[in-house]
């Protein structure tokens, strides 16, 4: 063999190896990408079942609160100011948007629970 055909081979085993390299650090970043999801998937499935054993029922107020999490959750932009209608919001807009719906300005009464809802 020669001297240029040990450096092909030399050149050719370092791409090969640096190709691995990459294959593996990909899989790893995968991974952690993937596991990062998972842990947001169950802390909203964790959420939303604290929602539904505290409401009970569908509720308005429920889907505020699911919105206000996911927005907050997913670090989505959300309505800083006073909210106008039923938009993602901080803290505080989420409590005068609940606060609406308990005593809404046009004189009804706020939803109640359905009967039988335990």
């Amino acid at each position: 063999m020669s001297e240029t055909h040990v450096t092909m081979l030399i050149g050719t085993i370092c791409t090969l190896i640096a190709y691995w390299t990459g294959l593996f650090a990909g899989r790893v970043r995968h991974h952690a990408l993937v596991e990062r999801q998972l842990q947001r998937a169950a802390d909203y499935q964790r959420a939303v079942d604290d929602l539904d054993r505290w409401c009970g029922y569908t509720s308005p107020h429920a889907r505020l609160i699911a919105r206000h999490l996911k927005a907050v959750g997913e670090d989505s932009g959300y309505n800083a100011g006073t909210p106008v209608a039923d938009e993602a919001c901080h803290v505080s807009g989420l409590r005068q948007q609940l606060n609406r719906l308990d005593n809404p300005g046009d004189g009804k009464r706020p939803i109640d629970p359905p009967k039988g809802a335990d």
